[in-house]
């Protein structure tokens, strides 16, 4: 099949997931696996099947000495898919099997490790759990995903009847994004606890985190691949011909990343001018607002 036709059926599928249509979406998805000829080798090494160039570099600087051919052939994608099927069925196993064959084409696919931690939490299989979270925090690059592994780790301690850790986990959440629902989740641990709960932002959480092993430790791949994508942006947007809107909201995704893991002041200086360059290149309209 051409990709343009895999394209149309994933987002077929993707509609009937919505539309909580399962059996249609299930039989797209099915018929998409029986046509596409799953080669996991190429002349320049092991295929795989990245959503972005983000994952690609990361990949690459995590596994220096693999060979690797960055191909869509879309099995990740449609395997995350029959992954959100199984989900909606309550099929909590089959969940976990899929995504994990999602993550043999994309290993650093956040989207297939937070699947499984959902499967894991409600199977109460947190053995597995911990195996997946740790898996998950070597491949993030953004603080909203680190935010949302960390609440998932709350709820996992909750459901252990754990209190304290899961209020500190929901705390730490926040420092890495401030999600709004956080406080109501905090707010029903304190009322639930009370006094028992005897540390509170910033830094006595961070200490608690530390004292239990659980503090995120960026890999060193992670900035470097983010400046790395960063310098090419900025390389590529003197070209007019690549002054897209895509181009320059990846730009400054890549800063708020980078920036949220080494802050600086040119860094901010250089995001900063990537958004000036944006709106004015882009004006927002007044229906937009």
């Amino acid at each position: 099949m051409k990709p343009n036709e895999i394209i149309e059926q994933i987002e077929k599928a993707q509609n009937y997931i919505k539309k909580k249509k399962i059996e249609e979406a299930s039989k797209i998805l099915d018929e998409l696996l029986k046509n596409i000829e799953p080669i996991e080798i190429d002349e320049h090494g092991k295929i795989m099947d990245f959503n972005t160039q983000l994952e690609f570099v990361i990949y690459c600087n995590m596994e220096k000495h693999s060979k690797i051919s960055w191909k869509r052939n879309y099995l990740s994608e449609i395997y995350h898919l029959k992954g959100m099927i199984e989900f909606e069925n309550g099929n909590f196993n089959e969940v976990i099997s899929w995504e994990e064959k999602s993550l043999r084409w994309n290993p650093v696919n956040y989207i297939a490790y937070s699947e499984i931690l959902e499967a894991c939490i409600r199977l109460k299989d947190y053995k597995k759990f911990d195996a997946y979270f740790e898996k998950a925090l070597k491949i993030i690059a953004n603080p909203i995903y680190l935010a949302q592994l960390y609440k998932k780790m709350g709820f996992v301690c909750i459901d252990k009847g754990q209190d304290e850790m899961a209020y500190n986990l929901l705390l730490y959440s926040k420092l890495f994004f401030p999600r709004m629902e956080a406080d109501k989740e905090i707010s029903f641990l304190e009322k639930k606890v009370g006094t028992k709960l005897k540390y509170f932002p910033d830094l006595g959480v961070i200490r608690y985190i530390q004292e239990n092993g659980l503090e995120y430790k960026c890999p060193e791949y992670i900035p470097d691949s983010l400046m790395s994508l960063i310098k090419f942006m900025t390389k590529i947007l003197e070209e007019r011909k690549y002054q897209t809107k895509e181009s320059y909201l990846n730009a400054i995704d890549y800063c708020h990343s980078l920036y949220f893991h080494r802050p600086s002041e040119s860094l901010h200086n250089l995001m900063f001018s990537f958004q000036k360059e944006y709106e004015e290149k882009f004006p927002i309209k007044k229906e937009e607002n």
